[in-house]
């Protein structure tokens, strides 16, 4: 009988523990579902179908976005913890992943400048490749060499191969071997035998991209505006777009600038074929620069011609763009000659501004040079260089300088601006379209367009000093007079829809 009531007990306790454990149960499946779709509920299995499925290779088995940073570089990169909270500053940054960015850099640079990309600009990037004149590792980053595959004879009778030797050689860090050379120098005659093999094997590295961007690792890429201008462009079709430079009449994309390379274009180039860049390796011993030679076998290979893209792809930085009615609305995509403060001031106003879909260039002026803005700086070069006020006899000048002088339909107030800082001064004010000038040598220089420009070492001369000014009141009456940017229209430089 008391077995009996015991049984009767534990059965009892039995259910009631049954009975909790799935209410518990069935709350925490009604909790996890609101994790499936903000506010809406799903069961355990629904919950199952939103995590991450992860192929063989480690990477998420769905299709790579910008926001997926399991690989980066072409290289397994671990996450941390922090990497996927709901802040990650890179949430909002736009899907790169059609892009294959390729950037150029040197083993005697290479740590003073891919260092500070990769902590800002490309954090949001899922995938980018390096070229060097080295194969190198930073960070756990690969730097390929661009040269390994330069013909033979081409790198041992050749002394602009001096300083690629010689790194390869040195048994410690690349500035103390290079202490007693003219390092700049030996990496430019260095530089131009890059481009070409850097793209060949970018393509074979990367042969799906829609498109190959290639850039110094002293350019700053405007992501949100590059996406924003590609939903305008067909990768299926033959484009090779940048900044045009001309070498002896011959047009070119300037390589500090930047330039773009549809999938049609490099699949034209490269698809089936061996030993491409090899047939260059003769010819650009005697030129100055590889991105000149790209274009010319672009040109050879395809019959590609380069189209011009200037302001959007940009060999200027912030202090450095002239700002003016035809740039003001413009995006802008690239900036070159960006050094690692200027990269982490720029990464860092994008930032600010939560990556909006474009950067302009306005936008640039209000950040970085307004605020700076001032009448005059000594010891300083604001850049003034669209007409010149000089007088013959009162100092030597170069034939360049003579070729810029104004010399006829005078008046008072431009007859007397070589005189002085203060008459140049007051030569620009009496102009309409002067908005800047800079005193220098006995040389009164206008601009018509507003820069900031930069410093200048003051010297022993002060009749050689350079001063600058500005026409604040002007600048600041143009800037109220010109139209909203986001009302105002433009056309892309290049564009297919």
């Amino acid at each position: 009988m008391a077995a009996s009531r015991l049984f009767a007990r534990r059965t009892i306790v039995l259910i009631i523990v049954v009975c909790a454990f799935m209410s518990v149960l069935m709350l925490t499946s009604k909790q996890l579902g609101q994790l499936c779709d903000g506010g809406s509920y799903c069961d355990i299995s629904g919950l199952r179908e939103k995590l991450p499925k992860f192929g063989n290779d480690g990477t998420n088995g769905h299709n790579t976005n910008a926001n997926d940073k399991s690989r980066k570089g072409g290289q397994h990169v671990e996450h941390d913890s922090e990497s996927s909270t709901l802040d990650d500053e890179c949430a909002l940054f736009p899907n790169t992943s059609s892009v294959q960015l390729i950037m150029k850099t040197g083993a005697s640079e290479s740590y003073s400048k891919i260092p500070t990309q990769l902590m800002t600009n490309l954090k949001c990037v899922p995938d980018f490749l390096f070229f060097s004149d080295m194969a190198q590792k930073i960070a756990g980053y690969t730097i390929h060499d661009s040269l390994d595959t330069v013909l033979d004879e081409v790198k041992e009778k050749n002394k602009d191969f001096e300083l690629y030797h010689r790194q390869k050689k040195c048994p410690i860090d690349q500035e103390q071997c290079n202490k007693n050379h003219d390092v700049a120098k030996q990496g430019w005659d260095l530089d131009k035998y890059k481009n070409i093999h850097m793209a060949e094997k970018a393509y074979k590295l990367r042969p799906n991209a829609d498109w190959y961007l290639f850039v110094d690792a002293d350019t700053y890429v405007v992501f949100p505006t590059l996406m924003e201008w590609l939903k305008a462009l067909d990768p299926n079709k033959p484009h090779y777009i940048g900044s045009v430079a001309y070498l002896g009449g011959f047009p070119f994309g300037h390589g500090g600038s930047g330039y773009l390379v549809s999938k049609a274009a490099m699949h034209a180039m490269f698809y089936g074929k061996t030993g491409v860049a090899n047939k260059y390796d003769e010819p650009v011993q005697h030129t100055c620069c590889g991105d000149y030679m790209w274009s010319k076998a672009l040109k050879d290979e395809t019959g590609i011609e380069v189209v011009n893209a200037w302001p959007v792809i940009n060999g200027e930085k912030p202090h450095t763009l002239p700002y003016a009615e035809d740039e003001w609305c413009q995006p802008i995509v690239t900036m070159h000659h960006a050094a690692a403060e200027d990269i982490s001031d720029i990464y860092a106003f994008e930032k600010e501004r939560k990556f909006q879909k474009m950067l302009r260039i306005k936008d640039l002026y209000h950040k970085f040079m307004g605020p700076e803005l001032v009448e005059a700086r000594p010891d300083w070069d604001n850049l003034s260089e669209d007409v010149y006020y000089l007088n013959k006899t009162r100092a030597a000048y170069e034939d360049w300088e003579l070729g810029r002088a104004k010399n006829d339909d005078l008046s008072a107030e431009e007859a007397e601006a070589y005189k002085s800082f203060d008459d140049c001064k007051k030569a620009c004010l009496s102009m309409d379209n002067c908005f800047q000038f800079r005193y220098q040598n006995s040389i009164c220089a206008v601009a018509h367009k507003f820069m900031h420009g930069k410093p200048v070492k003051k010297g022993d001369d002060d009749s050689k000093r350079y001063m600058s000014g500005w026409n604040v009141k002007k600048i600041k009456e143009w800037i109220e007079e010109q139209a909203d940017c986001d009302k105002k229209q433009f056309k892309w430089p290049v564009k297919d829809r």
